[in-house]
């Protein structure tokens, strides 16, 4: 690939290529292959896989990166972690048939149960809805339910209502949504939910053999199952460094534990990872910045009977005083499936701030053409399905090769599928490619190349229809304006500083304030909606009130179905429809008081429709249905969030005055290296 910069830290384009193609030279993308599947010699089911948070799996795999680390030459260190662990030897359901015996392998949940030979019965629950065990005996038995995790609901809900209705295990078949691949396919997720409530999966196809045998009759069965959580127990962030001439530092990142075999998901991001920095130590590089190489433990999973039960091993880090990483690193470029194309087009997934900075890195598409027919751009901001947001809201800029938008997710993705048959050894190396030059990129910066403007201008945008025309929302865009201007201000600066000059440790105190300014941002406009996704505190509300008032107007209409179409998109409240007031109001109420996960405090409220969409759904049946109290409780419930969204507003506003202050004094700290 070409380079079209024309300084970057004192040098010239020429110089920066030529100082990468020396390290690019030394990439051995075999050994990154060949390490990827040396990983999956690490598993606690013999058959399946599986290298779970605090397994004994996950603790040898760490052991084996230790050493690899240390051979290369890397300063490596074993960062211990506390969170929750998940052992998954193994399952299986045997059954008797007219041929015989017949025996399958189930996958597995984070749930306990250890039991052998366990006789019971295997009963048809349906989608395991509230209604459907209302009409099925599950007590004592094993509940067969298909499931779409992606279009409709997670598995903690009917694993729950299940749980209530006396059954002794769930067993969860994909209805679409994950593990299209191949009808043999099993799959795997975060449980979200209650340890005592087991749940398991069952493939397409072994189910269509079981349910056959159903129609013969009452279908009993043998359940063998080694699943167990335990609370706080210790594993390892592996930790590989490169030590650099200033404090400030650059993360590399992937995740070492994995559902099955893992393949792409995601030890050829730990061996990428691994690959790049034998790389740079085989060229002689050395790096302005210390360069971190960091395999997360418990990304899959490490957090008992949390909504946020995932990216455990890269939240503990930065919160459990293992590291003095904040205030110092500039970045963490994440790792994940990176051995395969998600599209026509590579994307970035990236913190607004280095939006600028990378559409700049990716800007010649010279170089793409071969691989991403479409280029590449850059998408903000980072998620919360890898553990990149974990580091973001810890105030380290992150960023990760952008995973979500392929098919691989609905066909192989947490599924024994996912193995070397996925394998692209070309897009693999061009990737390899990639981020070895934004890893330099990087290095080359004498400070953060931060870009606050993207973040505010986004913010502002998304204040929308009605509720931009409030005095609230005039305020907000007054200080967004002010808060905007300062940071191209700021920006402008940073650049200068970075075209002219080689990093030195006197930066290191102006990056420290930038990064301070970041950190504010992440605390102060970075909430959740009730699906994991990353939003602006406001826009819960904001989308609450706009489908509430499409729900009157259908109700006005006497149209119940439109009507619960717009109530299921306000908060969590697309579970009222089939789910019980029990079962909704725990989950609700687990998120709400979560503590000590990314996800904790980053809800800005909740709406409980329940009883109204219960309601209009039995109206909705009657032939001249009177809609009169449930539109006013629409409207009280719509009162009761215009001032929620009010005091946000505010509160947004505040912060947005704070910022400019924050971006003031690092202008004042960028202005002091020219003294």
């Amino acid at each position: 690939m070409r380079m079209i910069e024309k300084r970057r830290g004192g040098m010239t384009a020429e110089e920066f290529l030529e100082l990468f193609e020396s390290s690019a030279k030394e990439l051995d993308v075999g050994y990154s292959y060949a390490l990827a599947r040396d990983l999956e010699q690490f598993r606690s089911d013999p058959e399946l896989g599986y290298r779970t948070a605090g397994s004994r799996a996950e603790f040898e795999a760490g052991e084996f990166l230790y050493r690899r680390m240390s051979e290369m030459g890397l300063k490596t260190e074993k960062h211990p972690v506390v969170l929750d662990g998940w052992e998954f030897c193994g399952a299986t359901l045997t059954y008797q048939t007219e041929d015989g015996e017949r025996t399958i392998r189930l996958g597995g949940y984070q749930t306990n149960l250890e039991v052998k030979d366990l006789k019971t019965e295997l009963v048809d629950a349906g989608k395991g809805t509230e209604k459907d065990f209302l009409k099925t005996d599950v007590r004592g038995k094993i509940a067969l339910i298909r499931i779409n995790q992606r279009d409709e609901w997670w598995i903690n809900y009917p694993a729950c209502q299940a749980h209530l209705a006396g059954a002794a295990a769930v067993i969860a078949v994909q209805d679409k949504g994950y593990g299209e691949v191949d009808p043999a396919a099993l799959n795997a997720q975060d449980i979200c939910g209650l340890p005592n409530a087991p749940a398991f999966s069952m493939s397409k196809s072994d189910m269509a053999a079981v349910l056959s045998e159903m129609k013969k009759g009452r279908l009993e069965v043998v359940l063998n199952a080694q699943s167990k959580v335990r609370e706080k127990v210790t594993t390892y962030n592996i930790v590989g460094m490169i030590p650099g001439q200033t404090s400030q530092m650059i993360a590399v990142s992937a995740h070492y534990d994995s559902y099955f075999h893992g393949f792409e998901d995601d030890n050829c991001g730990v061996s990428m990872m691994l690959s790049l920095a034998q790389a740079l130590l085989r060229s002689g590089y050395k790096p302005q910045k210390t360069l971190v190489f960091i395999a997360f433990a418990a990304e899959e999973w490490g957090k008992i009977n949390s909504r946020y039960d995932w990216s455990a091993g890269a939240f503990a880090e930065m919160t459990q005083g293992q590291n003095d990483w904040r205030g110092r690193m500039i970045a963490d470029i994440n790792l994940e499936l990176p051995a395969i194309a998600h599209g026509k087009k590579h994307y970035i997934r990236s913190v607004y701030e280095y939006k600028h900075f990378l559409r700049d890195f990716l800007k010649d598409p010279k170089g793409f053409d071969e691989y991403y027919p479409e280029g590449a751009d850059v998408v903000c901001p980072v998620q919360t399905w890898s553990d990149d947001f974990s580091m973001a809201i810890s105030g380290v800029p992150s960023l990760v090769n952008d995973f979500s938008s392929g098919s691989f997710m609905e066909t192989h993705y947490h599924s024994q599928f996912d193995d070397d048959t996925s394998y692209d050894a070309r897009i693999y190396y061009f990737h390899h490619r990639l981020y070895l030059r934004l890893i330099l990129a990087f290095d080359r910066c004498a400070l953060p190349p931060m870009d606050f403007s993207t973040r505010v201008r986004r913010l502002m945008r998304s204040v929308k229809g009605e509720n931009a025309d409030t005095a609230a929302a005039a305020e907000l865009f007054r200080a967004g304006e002010t808060a905007e201007e300062t940071a191209e201000e700021l920006y402008d600066m940073i650049c200068a500083v970075n075209d002219s000059k080689q990093p030195e440790e006197r930066e290191s105190v102006a990056g420290a304030v930038i990064l301070d300014a970041f950190k504010y941002c992440e605390d102060s406009f970075v909430a959740l909606d009730w699906y994991e996704k990353s939003v602006f505190p406001h826009e819960n509300a904001q989308k609450n009130i706009e489908y509430m008032q499409r729900a009157i107007a259908a109700l006005e209409e006497g149209d119940a179905d439109a009507a619960k179409c717009a109530m299921v998109e306000v908060d969590d409240n697309s579970y009222a429809e089939a789910f019980a007031r029990g079962v909704t109001s725990y989950f609700t109420a687990r998120a709400l008081t979560d503590r000590g996960s990314w996800g904790s405090g980053r809800l800005t409220g909740h709406i409980d429709l329940f009883g109204v969409m219960r309601a209009v759904m039995s109206k909705g049946k009657e032939e001249d249905p009177d809609f009169t109290f449930e539109k006013e409780e629409l409207a009280v419930k719509i009162a009761v969030e215009r001032k929620n969204l009010q005091y946000i507003l505010e509160a947004e506003t505040a912060r947005l005055k704070k910022l400019t202050q924050k971006l003031q004094g690092a202008i004042v700290a960028v202005e002091a290296l020219n003294r």
